[in-house]
């Protein structure tokens, strides 16, 4: 592991700091391309959407933490004691999108605004992780296996692998005809199926009900936009088409 990245005039620079830090300006960059081609941008009032987005995430990332905690009063001695450093993705993800619905209401926006977030979100996760693998934090299990790093399974490695493999499928499709936000849903399942399976080889050590409950919430998150689409494409005739509001 590697916490400190590199020294600047004396002063550390933290990899975790880094590795998130490029995540976003890569988010930003790849969102602002979707914007213009998808031309979100000529409805006033969308460039407040990524900003209800941002804060929405940074809210249901920490109190995402009150659910998939393991320890509630090491939890609540860091609040105490002013330390935000922990987080959870789950958490985030579902704290962004309320953010943009909240603030799609206020500014007057009233189509989907997913899609422009479909790619960026898990490029911005991939490299997140890495800075979680450097850090140290998210371990996954102890294994003294071929894969393992440290004595640990690099599980944080894995999900950056996964993430951009996800963002590369849907970079790959994004053009392809379909209902409006249907791709941010695609993102959603792909994700929450990648966050399934690895939670067998992460180490949170928190409680678990058979399975844990990142696992339980990302299981329904699969089902329901299954049910979703299927119904969708079921009942919505020309369903391939953008909604009428779409710019």
């Amino acid at each position: 592991m590697r916490p400190v990245l590199f020294t600047l005039g004396g002063v550390p620079v933290l990899s975790y700091a880094v590795f998130v830090s490029v995540g976003f300006i890569a988010a930003y960059a790849i969102r602002r391309r979707e914007v213009e081609r998808l031309g979100y941008g000529r409805t006033p009032g969308h460039r407040f959407v990524a900003i209800g987005a941002l804060m929405g995430a940074m809210v249901g990332s920490k109190l995402g933490m009150v659910l998939f905690a393991a320890d509630m009063q090491a939890l609540w001695e860091a609040a105490l004691n002013m330390d935000f450093t922990g987080k959870t993705v789950i958490g985030g993800i579902g704290g962004a999108y309320i953010g943009v619905e909240i603030c799609k209401r206020i500014v007057g926006v009233t189509y989907s605004t997913g899609d422009a977030f479909a790619v960026s979100v898990p490029v911005a996760q991939a490299f997140g992780r890495i800075g979680c693998f450097l850090h140290g934090c998210c371990p996954g299990a102890h294994s003294e296996g071929p894969f393992a790093i440290g004595g640990r399974l690099p599980q944080q490695l894995y999900e950056s692998a996964a993430d951009f493999a996800l963002a590369g499928v849907l970079w790959a499709t994004r053009k392809q005809q379909r209902p409006a936000g249907q791709l941010f849903r695609y993102y959603l399942a792909g994700y929450a199926a990648i966050r399934f399976v690895l939670e067998f080889i992460r180490d949170d050590g928190g409680p678990k009900w058979l399975l844990t409950p990142v696992q339980w919430v990302c299981a329904a998150t699969v089902l329901a936009i299954a049910v979703y689409t299927r119904t969708r494409t079921l009942t919505v005739p020309g369903s391939t088409e953008p909604p009428p509001e779409h710019p």
